[in-house]
């Protein structure tokens, strides 16, 4: 196969840096390679596709080689890089500029001085190939976080690239938008033969697309080569063992199949659905205890109906809610459906238009600000709206003398162990990975001592060790009486930790139980290990609680 890009002993250091942030790295990308880039938050993953992207190229020192399509990638005229090197962001809506989809798609084309004549051409192909007619002439400012993600891949697929780079893509789609991305690039490299290189924290759907695995850590390439490989390397190392994902963590937690064996490691749930049943294998479940929760109510609201405009459709209708001190209560739902909207208004920061909302027995809007804010903390979908300093412990030590606490800078330095910050104390939070920023923004949240805590995607960017990190975390405040109410896409975090799921569509509240009864009885809304055992053990939802 032939080389589309070469990256020679790299590195790079961000300017304000006191350390290189990329060291040594050698890497080798054939055409039609399809490669997912893994790695905790943090670990330079960002940094490294960055670099193949000369546009995006960030503020510092480079020293090495990136070769592409055999000339030097600095060599490129930015015409040429953003037509033959294609890059996709994990926010959806950083990547928008224009009102419609069709203005959109017509603005890539634009900018590459593409003749008149072409555009419509063009637009008219890419739209039949990925089937979102009805999506033409839509606002960018109405379509779910999927739709948006489609139209962004979209953007960049219309001129055509030789390489894709995929930052964390899905990392803000729910279930089912993130399975029709996936098959939508599996189309992508399968039939027009583009090579991909994607970021990822959730490996369960992408490493069977993909015959290459990297492996980052602290700016080093740890791993190159075959996937199979790439989790023998893993497994060997306890630590990382929570990348491994979940269908091939059962075979090999359980000693089912042998690290020496990884090659027929089965990646997805009929693979892994097949083996079980052609051996015979008998498999118990243990569940984790959810103690039944008898505590007086803390916030409930009745009846809740709410729009944006007075002529648009309602976000949500004659919705009903009530939680008790003490419970965790996991929100799902598709993008859009409300979820967010949900927790601004339990918050405040909306009001509704019918029904009302009380904490505590009160009505929301008649508690004093200072004091609401208080009682409940709330950790928006962009953490960094939290943000007001040059620094991490800056954020903790100010939002503590905010707070009137005696010894500020003892209470920054204990949120930053608590939270495994102490390497980012003093960076500034707006340098931060994804999954890093959400911890920082919690840590100032936490800082107040809630009762209780509104969660906006929480898990969004975090690496499956800082995910379990962060659930165990939660789950000792919760122990001590912190109430929680988390909107997420993360089926598996949502099962492993909370004490309460529901299902918000159409508006309202559909369905709510604990998590066994939720997820057994959900065919879409479910975990990948539910999806694979179900026959056998119904109530399985994650491989720690699956035994041989």
């Amino acid at each position: 196969m032939v080389d589309i890009a070469q990256i020679k002993q790299f590195n790079f250091q961000y300017a304000l840096a006191t350390q290189q942030n990329l060291k040594e790295i050698n890497l080798t990308v054939q055409t039609g390679d399809f490669i997912t880039l893994a790695g905790n938050s943090g670990s330079g993953k960002t940094t490294l596709l960055r670099q193949l992207k000369k546009e995006l190229w960030p503020v510092g020192k480079r020293s090495g080689e990136i070769i592409f399509e055999g000339q030097p990638l600095a060599d490129l005229s930015q015409g040429v890089s953003a037509q033959k090197i294609g890059m996709v962001f994990q926010n959806p809506d950083n990547q928008l500029v224009m009102d419609t989809v069709i203005q959109e798609l017509a603005f890539s084309l634009e900018n590459i001085g593409e003749k008149s004549a072409n555009i419509q051409k063009r637009i008219a192909e890419l739209v039949s190939f990925l089937g979102f007619q009805d999506l033409l002439y839509a606002s960018v400012h109405d379509l779910s976080g999927g739709q948006k993600q489609l139209v962004n891949l979209a953007s960049v697929l219309i001129l055509q690239p030789d390489l894709l780079l995929l930052d964390e893509p899905t990392a803000q789609l729910d279930p089912i938008a993130t399975k029709e991305f996936i098959s939508l690039l599996q189309r992508v490299h399968d039939e027009l033969g583009m090579t991909v290189i994607i970021s990822e924290h959730q490996l369960d759907d992408i490493l069977p697309l993909s015959n290459q695995l990297w492996l980052m850590d602290d700016g080093e390439i740890t791993y190159q080569g075959p996937v199979s490989g790439g989790l023998a390397a893993i497994w060997a190392q306890p630590t990382l063992r929570e990348f491994v994902p979940d269908v091939p963590h059962v075979f090999l937690q359980n000693e089912l199949i042998a690290p020496a064996d990884i090659a027929a490691l089965p990646l997805t749930v009929v693979s892994g659905k097949q083996l079980i049943e052609r051996q015979h294998w008998q498999l118990t479940h243990v569940k984790r205890e959810i103690a039944v929760n008898d505590q007086v109510t803390i916030l409930k609201a009745k009846h809740v109906s709410f729009q944006y405009e007075k002529n648009d459709p309602y976000v949500l209708d004659q919705l009903n809610l009530e939680v008790h001190i003490g419970d965790w209560l996991a929100i799902v739902g598709k993008n859009g459906t409300g979820k967010s909207t949900l927790l601004k208004l339990l918050i405040g920061l909306l009001q509704p238009r019918h029904g009302e909302i009380k904490l505590q027995g009160k009505k929301i809007g008649k508690w004093v600000q200072a004091e609401l804010f208080k009682t409940v903390g709330y950790l928006s979908q962009t953490p960094s709206d939290h943000f007001s300093y040059d620094s991490v412990r800056q954020e903790f030590i100010e939002r503590a003398r905010q707070l009137k606490r005696a010894t500020p800078e003892q209470v920054a330095e204990e949120m930053l162990i608590k939270l495994g910050l102490q390497t980012l104390a003093e960076r500034n939070p707006q340098d931060a990975s994804g999954g890093e920023q959400q911890l920082i923004a919690l840590g100032i949240v936490l800082l107040a001592q809630p009762r209780l805590l509104l969660l906006d995607e929480p898990t969004k960017g975090l690496d499956p060790i800082r995910k379990r990190s962060l659930g165990e975390l939660l789950t000792r405040l919760q122990a001590e009486g912190l109430t929680l109410i988390m909107a997420s896409h993360d089926m598996a975090f949502s099962a492993r930790f909370a004490s309460q799921c529901a299902l918000l569509f159409d508006g309202t509240i559909v369905s709510e139980e604990e998590p066994y009864a939720f997820f057994a009885h959900n065919f879409f809304y479910t975990t990948t290990i539910n999806r694979m055992l179900r026959s056998q053990l119904p109530e399985a939802l994650n491989w720690e609680e699956v035994h041989a």
